[in-house]
């Protein structure tokens, strides 16, 4: 026998919806309803737009957009002339860009709540149905899983470029030493042709 649904306290949830700073899918996880059918009941009963009672943050002063990108574009500048192309300092910065884009991964994960909110109510229109979806997806966790995969595998390579050479790669340098530098088992130069006069 199936169970009997319980009924849905609608006048409730459209108090949470308006007069609540917290996100639609709470609310609907909290009533045991999908967001979509709580975003459609606000849309045919025109209910009062989201947090109108909720208390708000003081507003501040709008920071000019110079004092917010001014830090970044010096940080992204590039390097001076002197940019050391070496090997060594390649492997060296792609270690660190992986460390730091691993610790963008953890924040995003840490913060996933938060962005998916945002993406939410960033998109509440009828027709940005699929950018919403594009959106979720991007930070959803097979996309973030696969991030990580990549980052593991980038440092995986990085560790690899740096460690030392293994045992064969060391005979070998060795060996082409030993022939180049002149000793009992270097090369012999052909005959040579002495001219007398």
């Amino acid at each position: 026998m199936a169970k009997a649904k319980k009924p849905i306290d609608w006048a409730a949830v459209e108090r949470e919806y308006s007069k609540t700073d917290q996100s639609i899918r709470e609310i609907a996880r909290w009533y045991g309803i999908s967001d979509k059918a709580i975003r459609l009941r606000a849309k045919e009963k025109k209910w009062p737009p989201r947090g109108e009672g909720a208390p708000q943050a003081a507003p501040q002063a709008a920071q000019p957009n110079s004092d917010a990108v001014e830090p970044i574009v010096e940080r992204i500048r590039p390097a001076p002339a002197e940019f050391d192309a070496s090997p060594e300092a390649i492997i060296g910065r792609g270690q660190k860009l992986a460390v730091r884009m691993l610790d963008e991964l953890e924040a995003d994960t840490a913060n996933i709540g938060e962005i998916e909110t945002a993406i939410e109510d960033a998109t509440t229109g009828k027709n940005d149905a699929r950018r919403r979806d594009a959106m979720l997806k991007a930070v959803s966790l097979p996309s973030r899983a696969g991030t990580l995969k990549n980052l593991a595998l980038a440092a995986k390579t990085f560790a690899e470029a740096s460690a030392p050479d293994g045992k064969k790669k060391q005979r070998q340098s060795a060996a082409d030493q030993a022939l180049s530098g002149g000793g009992k088992f270097a090369q012999r130069n052909g005959p040579r042709l002495v001219h007398s006069s």
